[in-house]
């Protein structure tokens, strides 16, 4: 299995971690009476969005270390976390500025990852792994 098979994997594995999430964001919502269809579609666009994140994390990750010298993987590495910054601010400040989504609903969502990261490790401490 090549390096970007795994990303490609792993990718398909953090989707369906999201998903249920997404789910729980949006029945939280509704708990508070925000349950109109913007609010979803504001929790699919920041899914999607963070989904998009992690997958471009990924594929940075694997080219770095393919590359083999260590100072131009060490480039890399931080150009695509610039620019994933970057486009990420342009993203917030979009939403608030130009659309009717939901801030709120779009911003959590890039929190899955490291939600699903936290929670993996504690399962697995607790599996003994």
């Amino acid at each position: 299995m090549d390096a970007f098979e795994v990303v490609n994997q792993e990718t398909k594995r953090m989707f369906r971690r999201f998903v249920p999430l997404a789910l729980v964001l949006y029945a939280g919502f509704s708990l508070f009476g925000y349950y109109q269809i913007i609010v979803l579609l504001s929790i699919v666009v920041g899914t999607a969005y963070s989904l998009f994140l992690f997958y471009n994390m990924a594929v940075s990750a694997a080219q770095a270390a393919l590359v083999g010298d260590e100072k131009r993987a060490s480039r890399i590495q931080i150009s695509r976390y610039l620019m994933r910054y970057l486009l990420t601010g342009a993203v917030l400040v979009g939403v608030i500025k130009l659309t009717p989504l939901n801030p709120v609903a779009v911003a959590i969502p890039l929190f899955f990852p490291k939600i699903i990261l936290i929670a993996s490790g504690i399962i697995n401490k607790r599996k003994g792994g």
